[in-house]
Parts: structure tokens; C-alpha cells; sequence
């Protein structure tokens, strides 16, 4: 997914899908699906055996045996190779066994120099509650190139082929904002769609002139976001909202009916740090739209 100077241009020649075959990660299967036949990508299917919960014996009380969970993901995995093949996308297999799914899948994807990991999460209360959740958390904190997460309350795809009609890009102007701005920029300009850029001042204070004057700095900031070039073929809005970032967010989402909200991620040290009580988390579990997070190391 490259980007160059002020350019913004958008390629998706190689795309993973993250994938357990629960019913969350079949919903992210439309998704890849659609933006493979969209770009005529190569989607390679990869599938981690959790072997923290996979003791070998099978008298072991706790986890499944390891021969069974090898023989159903196997199934699986054909039987999602023959449905992908079948809608005409060029689609490859791959089961691995870690005791770190993420890690696996992120490290799979920057071999493969992947361009996007696709996958979904199914944790309503929590992204670590589940194994999946879990996995999405450790993708969206580590990967080299964009995660693109299907939360629980997000729609399903549409069929056939399909397109971002409306997008919220939503910034903390850190700085990777400019590279963050720039993806967001790339999918919206690949639809021709609306986009929005915005900033929540959660911390606003009771002078409303002060905030007046922080609304109208961080428009300009916004603006400052978005290259000359671009200006052929997008009118973008510009929203400063107060309040609550998540909350914000979501509800610009909802109000403006966006079928895609790009949000920077932050890199953590840790596979196991606790997204769900940040933004990305937050706005993961309640978006009605997939989430594209961008995570600069």
C-alpha cells in the first residue's frame, strides 16, 4: 500500500485473512472476499492452531486434542479454499501451530510482504475474552501493514463486488497522522467516497471561547492532513466534536452512515496489552462498519 510524497494511491496485491472459522470470522471472509475481487489480489487464508489450548493427551481435562483440532481445521480450511476459488479469487492455505496466534499471523503477513490482514473478533465484552479477540488485538498492535478488524456489530459485506462509500478517518495527531491520513485518503480515493476527517476534544474545559479557538486550531491541523493533490477529486469534511473520543467517533459514524472508520493504532512492546480499554478497542466493539486501524512502529 504504497505512499509517495503527497501522492496517495491505493494497492492491495497480497491480502491475508486471519481467519478461526468461528461465526465472527466468517462475516471478516465476506469482507476479504470482496476487496480480493475488488483488487484482484492474491488472499492467502492463514490459520493458526492454538497449541496453548492443545495438550497432546487426549485424557487431558482442560483443551482439545491436538489430532482433532489438525483434522477440523483441516476441513476448514477446504472448505473455505473451495468457496474463495469458487467466487474466483486466486486463494492459497495455510495452517500453522504456535502458542502465539498473533505473533504467527503478523509474522506470516511481513514474509509475505502482505499489503492488508483482514480479520474479525466476536469479543462483545471484551477484545481478550476470546481467542480471536485476542489474536485481533496482538495484529493490530504489531503488523507492518494495515489490519483491517470486523467487530461483532458490524454488517455483513455486501455480495458480489463492493466498495467504501463513506469514510470517517479519526486522528490524535500523533505523529503518524500524515501516514495514517494517507491510507484513509487511498481507500476513500479508490471509491470516490466521502470522507471525513475528525478530532474529539475530550478534555475541552468550561471556557467556551478557549474551545472555540481549539475547534478552529485543530480544523486547520486537519486540513493540513490532506495533500494538495487530492483536491481533483475530494471535498472532505472537517469535524471537531467534544466529548468523549469512542462515543465521538462512533457517533459521526453512525450520523454520517460510514461503512469504514480508520483509526491509528499504537505498537506495544507487549502481545498482551489491554486494547479494549483504549479508543481502538472501544470504538472495535460498538462500530456498525469495519475498522481499518494503521499501527506506525
Amino acid at each position: 500500500m504504497p505512499v509517495i510524497g503527497d501522492q496517495v494511491g491505493l494497492t492491495l496485491d497480497r491480502i491475508v485473512l486471519a481467519t478461526d472459522f468461528s461465526s465472527s470470522a466468517e462475516k471478516a471472509s465476506s469482507y476479504a472476499q470482496g476487496l480480493a475481487k475488488r483488487f484482484s489480489s492474491s488472499l492467502s487464508l492463514a490459520h493458526v492452531i492454538d497449541l496453548s489450548v492443545a495438550p497432546r493427551s487426549e485424557a487431558a481435562v482442560v483443551g482439545l486434542p491436538i489430532d482433532e483440532m489438525r483434522r477440523t481445521s483441516a476441513e476448514n480450511q477446504e472448505r473455505l479454499l473451495d468457496d474463495m476459488t469458487s467466487a474466483g479469487v486466486r486463494t492459497t492455505a495455510h495452517t500453522m501451530e504456535s502458542h502465539n496466534p498473533a505473533a504467527t499471523v503478523v509474522g506470516f503477513a511481513r514474509e509475505l510482504k502482505a499489503d492488508l490482514i483482514v480479520t474479525g473478533t466476536n469479543a462483545r465484552h471484551g477484545l481478550s475474552k476470546a481467542i480471536l479477540g485476542s489474536c485481533a488485538e496482538g495484529m493490530i498492535r504489531h503488523a507492518s501493514c494495515p489490519v483491517l478488524t470486523i467487530g461483532p456489530n458490524a454488517k455483513l459485506a455486501p455480495k458480489g463486488g463492493f466498495s467504501f462509500h463513506t469514510v470517517v478517518f479519526a486522528t490524535d495527531f500523533s505523529s503518524s497522522a500524515a501516514l495514517e491520513a494517507a491510507v484513509a485518503l487511498s481507500f476513500a480515493q479508490d471509491s470516490v467516497a466521502k470522507i471525513y476527517l475528525c478530532h474529539v476534544l475530550d478534555r475541552p474545559g468550561k471556557d467556551i471561547c478557549k474551545t472555540a479557538e481549539l475547534e478552529l486550531k485543530f480544523e486547520e491541523a486537519l486540513q493540513q492532513l490532506i495533500p494538495r493533490s487530492t483536491y481533483d477529486w475530494i471535498s472532505p469534511e472537517r469535524v471537531v466534536e467534544t466529548g468523549e473520543v469512542a462515543p465521538g467517533i462512533l457517533g459521526l459514524a453512525k450520523k454520517v452512515d460510514a461503512d469504514l472508520i480508520v483509526l491509528g493504532a499504537k505498537h506495544s512492546g507487549t502481545w498482551y496489552a489491554h486494547l479494549v480499554e483504549g479508543t481502538v478497542g472501544q470504538v472495535l466493539m460498538k462500530a456498525e462498519c469495519p475498522v481499518l486501524t494503521v499501527c506506525a512502529s
